[in-house]
């Protein structure tokens, strides 16, 4: 059992009661603790807001919270709105390489660096916009950001239940590890180095699905033969022996109508048409 002394006085400053927010965080403490910095120390929390409203005709790129990949923590499909089309949310200002990071269910990690071609534009109420004091390196604090211990950090100052929130203030007092600029640079480097073999790879995986997708298209239309299928790395089910043979094996559905359940007889229905 967890125990923790406070005086009254320090809850009620705090306005939490719950032993979690007022228990040290433990991912922290695996970094040097002579490393180990505020948020507040190395960046500003900025508040710039502008409302696109009042040039209804301009068009501008608005980044909400679906905008960034929360699986890499990258701005990938802002969108483009006009400015009467602008919602309420959409008024905080943002600069090249600022770092905004998403106050609203903050364990997801939608932590993203605002890229040159998005400088001067707009983002959601939704996000904290950290800049980087000068001498920070900003992707190494986008880094930073994303790490298991400073979400863990995140959860423990969120506030609601269905969508847990922090504040920029929560932001601030976050506890990051920072090491001179020279290792600062060398990781934003490597970081921004796997990110392009990653696009890389990606492209590489997609260009060979589309080419899959047109062989077999022109199969069916006569134009060419059925290349040899691609062996897989694991076991699939692809053949219609095969989807009935797992589809017998696995237990029946759970529903109100009279059917058998394990969607069988729907199949058979389907393939006898």
């Amino acid at each position: 059992m967890k125990v923790l002394d406070k005086k009254l006085e320090e809850l009620a400053i705090a306005g939490r009661w719950d032993i979690d927010f007022h228990l040290p965080a433990e991912g922290i403490r695996k970094f040097p603790q002579d490393i180990v910095v505020r948020i507040h120390d190395v960046a500003d929390v900025m508040k710039f807001k502008r409302d696109p409203g009042r040039k209804p005709d301009d068009i501008f790129q608005y980044i909400d919270i679906a905008s960034v990949d929360v699986a890499i923590g990258v701005v990938s499909n802002p969108q483009e709105l006009r400015g009467d089309e602008a919602p309420s949310r959409a008024r905080k200002v943002v600069r090249a390489f600022d770092v905004i990071v998403s106050t609203c269910r903050p364990t997801r990690g939608a932590i993203a660096v605002i890229p040159v071609e998005l400088h001067d534009q707009i983002a959601s109420t939704a996000f904290s916009i950290v800049r980087a004091k000068d001498g920070i390196n900003p992707f190494y604090l986008h880094y930073a950001l994303r790490l298991p211990s400073t979400l863990e950090q995140f959860r423990k100052w969120s506030t609601g239940s269905s969508y847990p929130a922090i504040l920029d203030e929560d932001v601030k007092k976050t506890l990051i590890p920072l090491p001179i600029h020279e290792v600062q640079d060398q990781i934003a480097q490597k970081i921004l180095a796997a990110l392009h073999e990653r696009d890389i790879a990606l492209a590489a995986a997609n260009a060979g699905w589309n080419g899959v997708l047109d062989n077999i298209t022109n199969t069916l239309c006569g134009h060419v033969e059925l290349s040899h299928p691609l062996s897989a790395s694991k076991e699939t089910i692809s053949t219609i022996a095969q989807v009935r043979q797992k589809l017998s094996e696995l237990p029946q559905l759970n529903t109100d109508g009279a059917s058998n359940g394990n969607g069988s007889d729907l199949f058979d229905e389907m393939t006898d048409e």
